[in-house]
């Protein structure tokens, strides 16, 4: 038993240290050396391109066009010719007011004119003659007077007509009409009612066709956008289309107006209007949609967006150059597809990684690996 305890405390001795010259050998660390110092990146060549990228914004529709229908002079309501939901052309007729009081202003107006213009020519004619027969016929102050007159009859002429006008136009008041094309609101009006000018509208009228977008861009986009036209009108070349509540696509373009005039200090954006035909009322005011706004971007790179890494509100990508791998802030100026489209200054000889990398050490030999380059924009 002894022999053989002794036996086996010599076998684990020589285990172990066949063990230690094994790994500790200087082939052994010189080969784990060589294979760590090496490392194979797969990559991708960079080439510029010409595509169009949509960016999404929320839009809001909102009417170019929209009144209040207020009653100019009061009384009771004698016709209502509209109807909620109505599709109404500018001075078509909608609602009545009692015009019995008017129109007998309007004559009295009328009669008082007459009389006026009676008196008017009575005291013209007067005035006429004592002129024409002078002050050797007539005395000065009897000519003076009769000027008097005349002047005084002329000014209560032009007075009554201004009346009779006036109560023309109080008259033509009693005839509510619909100041805008557009289509007729909810209306609770029925004969009978009493209606008075005190700012409370009996209805409202909304155009829908044409009907007008708006959305914000940001400043930074903004001053990419006065670059790129240089002083032609902006969005003008941009294929702007909307996406409904309901996922489908709005079937016609849209036309640029015009932008704001300011900017947005709190939010750091400004205002885009954009017009959009209407005649099937697909859009409905104060409605919420998408915005896709199609811009042409030329001498871009498109670079997958699982290619590249987000720290500290950056943008990174690693890139390959001479066998030195570093990382590059990206330029991004907008979206295709699964790709980020960037404006940077890349050269022949860089190529990006599409390996996910940690640390790597600086002595480490990079070998890279060409893979299928990203597919040309059609």
């Amino acid at each position: 038993m002894r022999n053989y305890a002794l036996y086996k405390y010599i076998w684990w001795v020589s285990a172990i240290v066949l063990t230690w010259a094994f790994f500790f050998s200087p082939k052994a660390i010189s080969g784990n050396d060589n294979k760590s110092n090496e490392l194979v990146v797969n990559v991708m060549p960079l080439k510029k391109q010409s595509v169009e990228i949509t960016n999404q914004y929320v839009g809001y529709v909102t009417p170019i066009k929209s009144v209040n229908v207020v009653p100019n002079v009061s009384g009771y309501v004698d016709e209502v010719w509209a109807e909620g939901g109505m599709n109404v052309k500018a001075g078509d007729n909608l609602v009545l007011i009692d015009q019995r009081e008017y129109r007998a202003d309007m004559d009295l107006a009328l009669a008082q004119q007459e009389q006026a213009k009676a008196d008017f020519n009575n005291a013209r004619s007067y005035y006429e003659r004592v002129r024409k027969a002078g002050t050797k016929a007539i005395a000065p102050s009897v000519i003076d007077e009769a000027k008097a007159k005349f002047l005084a009859a002329e000014a209560a002429l032009k007075q009554a007509k201004a009346q009779s006008e006036k109560a023309k136009v109080m008259l033509d008041y009693t005839v509510l009409q619909a100041p805008i094309d557009g289509v007729v609101g909810e209306i609770n009006l029925t004969k009978g009612d009493y209606v008075a000018p005190n700012g409370n509208a009996l209805f409202s009228i909304v155009q829908f066709d044409p009907i007008r977008v708006k959305f914000a861009i940001s400043d930074k986009e903004y001053l990419t956008q006065v670059e790129k036209h240089k002083g032609k009108n902006l969005y003008e070349d941009e294929n702007i289309r909307l996406k409904l509540a309901n996922g489908q696509m709005y079937p016609l373009k849209g036309t640029f107006k015009y932008m704001d005039n300011q900017l947005n200090k709190t939010t750091n954006s400004v205002t885009l209007f954009v017009d959009f035909e209407n005649k099937d009322k697909i859009l409905a005011a104060n409605s919420y949609v998408d915005v896709l706004v199609g811009q042409k971007l030329d001498d871009v790179y498109l670079i997958r967006q699982n290619y590249v890494n987000i720290s500290d509100s950056q943008a990174l990508v690693n890139i390959v150059k001479k066998g030195k791998i570093s990382h590059v802030p990206l330029q991004i100026v907008g979206y295709y597809g699964d790709y980020y489209a960037v404006s940077n200054k890349f050269l022949p000889d860089e190529f990006l990684v599409i390996d996910k990398l940690s640390e790597i050490d600086n002595n480490t030999k990079i070998t890279i690996k060409i893979a299928k380059q990203i597919p040309e924009n059609k």
